[in-house]
């Protein structure tokens, strides 16, 4: 099992209308300071084309969730937890779609739980250091112990560049998240993977990156995939951090893709 003193995280799980025969849900894992609601978007695509789409909330960011005072966010931590809710409500592997933190546990789970992983995709996200600017200005809210505006805003100006003011309404509500999860999450996220996860993980995987994100590279993401023969790169145009919601058909059309040229893994 995936580790019994592991909180179960909270999973919107959806079912197509009409199959296309994909028996493997995608697992979609949200980013730091950031809500499942940033996946509608994709998950309509997903669903219109035939494929189960599960939403999942990372620990402690599920409204209302309070978190026992006993657990400790970390990446590990996160990816049992999800493990732990994938192995109750589904038998066999899925398919892990991270975007930027979430990017970071789906790593740590496929590589920890690899019976649990069908593919693995990272959007918007490599294991490579990130922006020193943005790393040194998130560390400051960690010792200061709150996020302040100004943080806020240039961490929106980021990940979603100029978004109308309804979508930045619902798209910075993921700062409401209480600083006790909010903090340790984000230097989960800034930390990283440990060294030795990528080469453990095994699942063929795909990086999905917007060409114009302000928080990883294209060389990152590039010089990542070229390490190992079963990754693989699709770039979207003009797009940035947030490709899923900047882009939804695009990236539904690349997973499908994906998942039909990659899973099951031949006989």
């Amino acid at each position: 099992m995936a580790g019994s003193e592991a909180p179960f995280t909270s999973v919107d799980i959806r079912t197509p209308v009409v199959s296309a025969g994909e028996t493997a849900p995608a697992v979609l894992i949200h980013g730091w300071a950031s809500t499942s609601a940033y996946w509608e978007p994709l998950a309509g695509k997903l669903l219109d084309a035939g494929y189960p789409a599960w939403i999942a909330d990372l620990p402690g960011y599920h409204p209302g969730e309070v978190l026992s005072p006993e657990f400790e966010w970390t990446l590990e931590s996160a990816a049992a937890s999800l493990a732990a809710t994938l192995e109750a409500k589904h038998s066999g592997p899925v398919h892990l779609v991270g975007h930027s933190l979430g990017g970071s546990v789906a790593l740590t789970l496929a590589a920890g739980f690899p019976q649990l992983t069908a593919t693995l995709t990272l959007v918007g996200m490599v294991p490579a250091p990130p922006n020193e600017g943005f790393r040194s200005m998130l560390q400051a809210q960690w010792k200061q112990g709150f996020i302040d505006a100004g943080t806020k805003v240039r961490c929106m100006a980021a990940w979603y560049g100029d978004p109308p003011y309804q979508d930045e309404e619902l798209l910075s509500r993921g700062f409401d998240i209480p600083f006790k999860v909010l903090g340790p999450s984000g230097e989960a996220a800034m930390t990283g993977v440990e060294p030795s996860v990528p080469g453990r993980v095994h699942a063929p995987l795909l990086v999905l990156a917007g060409t114009a994100d302000r928080v990883r590279s294209m060389e990152q993401m590039a010089a990542f995939v070229d390490a190992d023969p079963r990754r693989r790169l699709k770039a979207i145009p003009g797009a940035g951090h947030s490709v899923h919601w900047e882009q939804p058909q695009q990236c539904a059309e690349a997973l499908q893709e994906f998942w039909k040229t990659s899973w099951p893994p031949p006989a």
